[in-house]
């Protein structure tokens, strides 16, 4: 398998976390050893096991060594403590000798600062690997990070003459499609508030 499979595994797993890890970043993990995945984690919960954390924890219960293992991560390892301990010292931990990241986190607590704890260490560190397709997981993050203020979308259903309703002395109309409202529901769960 190609390096660019396992992370688009990664970015699956990411997928699993959606409408549950925010204000954090979808993140996933895969672990990659001979040219086969051993292990695989996402962030799935505020407060809960990160990606990295919960490959290797994977990796446990599956009895599988993690020792001399390449990690596939959407974003790059935490260094730092917060609801849960560093990723780059659970990394280190399980004996990762290299480590491919899709995006540099630019969150000021980290913004390089896990690829250079790694790398202190003798680990591998690449990154860029589908940083487009990891950086637009977590574009809400990343906006977070880059401008500190939150990512805002706006929503109006307009008819075909720019108006947002059609009579205003008439009962209410609806003129969006219904896949037009599936998508605003899925804005709507994405969303960590609404006006």
């Amino acid at each position: 398998m190609s390096e660019e499979v396992f992370m688009r595994r990664a970015i699956e797993l990411a997928e699993r976390g959606r409408h549950r890890v925010m204000p954090n970043p979808l993140v996933g993990c895969v672990l990659v050893r001979g040219g086969e995945i051993i292990a695989e984690g996402w962030h799935d919960h505020l407060g809960g096991l990160h990606a990295e954390q919960m490959a290797i924890a994977d990796a446990e219960a599956k009895g599988v060594a993690t020792q001399g293992s390449t990690a596939y991560v959407t974003l790059e390892p935490c260094n730092h403590f917060g609801r849960t301990p560093p990723c780059t010292e659970a990394l280190l931990w399980a004996g990762v000798k290299r480590v491919v990241i899709g995006a540099n986190d630019p969150n000021p607590t980290v913004r390089g600062g896990g690829a250079e704890a790694l790398e202190d260490e003798g680990i591998t560190v690449e990154t860029g690997l589908l940083s487009a397709e990891c950086s637009a997981q977590m574009d809400e993050f990343l906006h977070w990070c880059e401008h500190r203020r939150p990512h805002v979308l706006l929503k109006a259903a307009i008819d075909a003459h720019g108006r947002v309703d059609c009579d205003p002395n008439a009962p209410a109309q609806r003129f969006s499609s219904a896949e037009a409202l599936d998508i605003v529901h899925q804005l709507r769960a994405e969303s960590m508030a609404v006006l």
